[in-house]
């Protein structure tokens, strides 16, 4: 709720209290409040509030009731008195009365004793009567009635019940005719019904014979109208243990059970108020804390909250203002209003809060006896705000266009970029209408057909046209427009709009729209172009999906370009040739490398002829590919050549090879016939010729391994050899035919490899002739061998002429050989790194180059270990 809680509320219920009412708020029985009924029945005004019991009304000194109240105060049990004596100055002098009274104590959650209600009803007369019943019969019945207590009694034999006029009334029954048992049931309150039969049994039976002590409610038969009656009853059995009589008493409670009842209300509200309330005494030691106080300031259900002051929830910056400027501020009219931070217990979170403090006053003496405070979060308000600030913010400083105008379309508020698109000042929006800005069309059908719409679904989105109120010139917008409806009874109040100046993208559309023909216009002409040469030309996706293939396709292929998008080309590749291919392409399109490969693929008479397939990426800013080009050249005839002369180069060195081999030994022969007869002169040409014939026969070994690579016949073995033995026995060989170059080595490798060793060896014999045929003014070459666990490693490096970065890769070729100014004096046929390069892939190895001009090159190569 949003009133606070403070004890002059409280107060106001006491005195609005029918029957006597006060409240005490510590153990030494303060009292905190009390009506006029109670301040009566003491014989003392209102000064006596605020005041300890002892000191306000000195003659219970040596009575029971301030026992009786501490320890009510301590056990937090409710204590009963039924017409008790209390000795009373009244008028003067002291007297004697008696009182039915209860003391109930005002729990917190955690079972604490907040304070004490004490209500009390007077019953000194009916004690008094029941003094003097025994004198005469007729001065107890008036007794009896100046008590207004009802007498009952019911016959258990015939069920009959007779009582006085009072008890009449008070069970609501207005005729004098006779009642039975059964009829005063029907006028007993129908929850309580049960309870007084089952209490009335127990009494008659003889073998429990109860006390019959009950309160509980009565509805009248004639205006319903609703009481609370204490009845208390006796039944009495002769010597047989029959029943022969049950009476008793009725006395009307209803005002103290009302009492009772606001009480609880009262204290139930302000437990359950969703903001903190809490109250403590001058010194600040705390007295009560509701449920909402506890669970924002961090105060568990168990914890006692009197044995807490404010300073478990200030920092102590704040407790200081509070105690010494704050408090002094407090009036006993007004109270203090304003923003403090209190401090969660348990986390020390501080909490910002609107605070309201009261002084709370004895409602008789008006002396100050505590402090009442009441307090709300702030945190998710000031959140709130917040946002809003930043929101805004937001609006203030966008560039688009945003108003907010009422339901007749007067500009209530316009952006600083609003105002600078229709050109107006944005801090003086009177007569601005939004009519007025939008042009006689856009206005029509805002009236026509936005509004509408509006109303009905809340918002609104399309083009419109603003007009500038200075030049003139219509705006071309997008338009977004909301219905705002209050927040209670959602009933529409203002329209809010956000806008977008569209000319900059309607021009560039235009711009893209004129750029699309034009590339329209170009992209015809590329395929004109594309078309025009004579290889197939295709371009894909960076997925490698084929997305446009030219016209010469049909040319040579069976199957349409339609059907040979994406990857439906795949269908006319050989079948052996079909995986390499998409290896390779796949190997490029993750690597964004150049893609080069030969296949067979099938031509529309069903004959497979021979592509050379190659596609370079097309990269973004970026560097991301986002496209493929790539031509198809037939290469069929070229095919057909490289056969013709791999046969005619097998057939050539397959019988050159037994000729040479024959000139070999007659040169070996006459070598040996001339130094015997000692013309060692002749002797020695003939050996020269022996190293020619040696160089012929080299030549020829290539040209043979060439054919065999070609029509896949070059077949090795595999057995286990030590790698460094063969690395150093073949560097033996070379230093000692070599006079001009020192081989240096750093072999690391140290184990045994499986593989076929002569052709290793050929490798490695390659590299090492190489290195010291292209260096011939340095005077050593380097060789190493390194373990990479996996696989070893060999590398030579010469310091020679070097490679340029275009020749790198080529030098791998069939027949290439290095050109330049002084390349063409290097011998050989341009075939040993070839053969090297195929005997390295049928190993499933590596071979590479290094190389700066000038500088020299690094050769290197990886064969994997195989495992055994």
């Amino acid at each position: 709720m949003d009133s606070v809680y403070n004890l002059n509320q409280l107060n106001a219920l006491v005195q609005a209290s029918p029957s006597a009412t006060a409240i005490y708020n510590s153990r030494n029985i303060t009292i905190a409040s009390a009506n006029e009924h109670m301040l009566k029945l003491w014989g003392k005004d209102d000064s006596v509030i605020g005041r300890n019991m002892i000191d306000a009304i000195p003659e219970l000194k040596d009575q029971p009731f301030i026992q009786l109240l501490q320890q009510v105060y301590d056990t937090g049990i409710t204590y009963q008195g039924e017409q008790e004596q209390a000795d009373l100055v009244v008028d003067g002098r002291l007297q004697s009365f008696f009182f039915n009274f209860s003391y109930k104590a005002i729990l917190a959650e955690d079972g604490s004793t907040l304070g004490i209600i004490h209500t009390a009803i007077d019953v000194t007369e009916l004690v008094l009567a029941k003094q003097k019943i025994s004198e005469t019969e007729e001065r107890l019945s008036f007794a009896i009635q100046a008590a207004e207590i009802g007498t009952w009694e019911l016959n258990p034999l015939s069920q009959a019940v007779f009582w006085n006029a009072k008890c009449r009334e008070l069970f609501g029954f207005e005729s004098d005719r006779e009642i039975d048992y059964k009829s005063v049931l029907t006028c007993i309150h129908p929850h309580d019904k049960e309870n007084v039969d089952l209490a009335v049994q127990a009494a008659i039976n003889p073998k429990i014979a109860a006390d019959y002590d009950l309160r509980y409610r009565t509805v009248s038969e004639h205006n319903q109208q609703l009481r609370w009656v204490h009845c208390k009853g006796k039944a009495y059995f002769n010597t047989q243990g029959e029943v022969y009589r049950f009476a008793g008493i009725a006395v009307d409670i209803t005002n103290e059970a009302t009492a009772s009842l606001g009480e609880q209300q009262l204290l139930s509200l302000i437990n359950n108020n969703a903001g903190h309330m809490s109250i403590a005494d001058m010194d600040g030691r705390l007295i009560y804390m509701n449920s909402s106080g506890r669970k924002m300031l961090g105060v568990p259900d168990d914890i006692d909250i009197s044995s807490m002051t404010a300073a478990d929830f200030y920092t102590p910056e704040e407790l200081d203002r509070v105690q010494n400027t704050i408090i002094q501020q407090i009036t006993d009219l007004n109270g203090w209003q304003g923003l403090i931070h209190l401090r969660n217990c348990e986390t020390k979170t501080e909490i910002p809060c609107e605070v309201n403090y009261i002084l709370i006053k004895d409602p008789f003496s008006g002396a100050i006896i505590g402090r009442g405070a009441s307090a709300r979060d702030l945190r998710t308000e000031i959140n709130a705000k917040s946002e809003l600030k930043r929101l805004a913010t937001i609006v203030d400083i966008s560039e688009d266009f945003c108003n907010y105008c009422d339901l007749n379309g007067n500009t209530i508020y316009i952006n600083e970029a609003g105002g600078k698109l229709i050109g107006v000042d944005p801090l003086n929006t009177q007569g601005l209408n939004l009519y007025t800005y939008h042009s006689v069309q856009s206005s029509e059908e805002i009236r026509t057909a936005i509004l509408p719409e509006l109303y009905k679904n809340g918002k609104w989105s399309g083009r419109l046209d603003l007009v500038h109120q200075i030049t003139g010139e219509i705006i071309p917008i997008h338009k977004q427009l909301f219905m705002i409806r209050h927040e209670l009874n959602n009933e529409p109040i203002a329209i809010a709009g956000i806008a977008r100046d569209l000319r900059a993208e309607i021009n560039a559309k235009n711009a893209v729209d004129k750029k699309t023909k034009e590339l329209k216009s170009l992209l015809q002409e590329m395929k004109f172009l594309a078309d025009s040469v004579p290889a197939v030309v295709w371009t894909s996706m960076p997925n490698g999906m084929l997305d446009y293939i030219n016209e010469r396709w049909h040319e040579r292929n069976d199957i349409s370009i339609s059907e040979a998008l994406e990857i439906g080309w795949t269908k006319t590749i050989h079948p052996e040739d079909i995986k390499s291919v998409i290896d390779r392409w796949s190997v490029s399109l993750s690597t964004g490398d150049p893609y080069q490969t030969e296949f067979r693929a099938m031509d529309k008479h069903g004959a497979y002829r021979w592509w050379l397939v190659r596609a370079l990426p097309l990269r973004n800013a970026d560097g991301e590919i986002v496209k493929w080009y790539g031509t198809n050249t037939d290469i069929t005839d070229q095919k057909e050549l490289e056969r013709q002369k791999d046969n005619f180069l097998a057939v050539a060195s397959h019988e050159l090879k037994t000729p040479v081999t024959s000139i070999k030994a007659y040169a070996q022969v006459l070598e040996m016939m001339l130094k015997r007869a000692g013309d060692t002169k002749n002797g020695g040409l003939m050996a020269k010729m022996d190293s020619q014939i040696n160089r012929l026969t080299s030549l020829i070994g290539d040209l043979l391994d060439v054919t065999k690579i070609n029509s896949g016949r070059l077949e090795l073995t595999n057995v286990p050899f030590d790698f460094n033995q063969m690395v150093l026995d073949i560097i033996d060989d070379i230093q000692f035919t070599s006079d001009t170059h020192q081989i240096k080595h750093q072999l690391s490798f140290k184990r045994m490899v499986t593989g076929d060793r002569d052709r290793i060896a050929q490798i490695v014999v390659n590299l090492m002739t190489n290195a010291i045929k292209y260096s011939p003014d340095a005077n050593h070459i380097m060789v190493y061998t390194e373990d990479h666990d996996t696989e070893v490693r060999l590398c030579v490096q010469d310091f020679g002429i070097g490679l340029s970065k275009d020749k790198k890769d080529r030098v791998f070729e069939q027949f290439y050989r290095v050109s330049g100014t002084k390349e063409h004096t290097f011998p050989g046929l341009g075939l040993g790194l070839y053969i090297s390069s195929e005997i390295i892939k049928q190993l499933n190895g590596k071979i590479w180059v290094d190389s700066v001009i000038g500088q020299g090159s690094t050769f290197g190569i990886s064969i994997p270990l195989i495992r055994n």
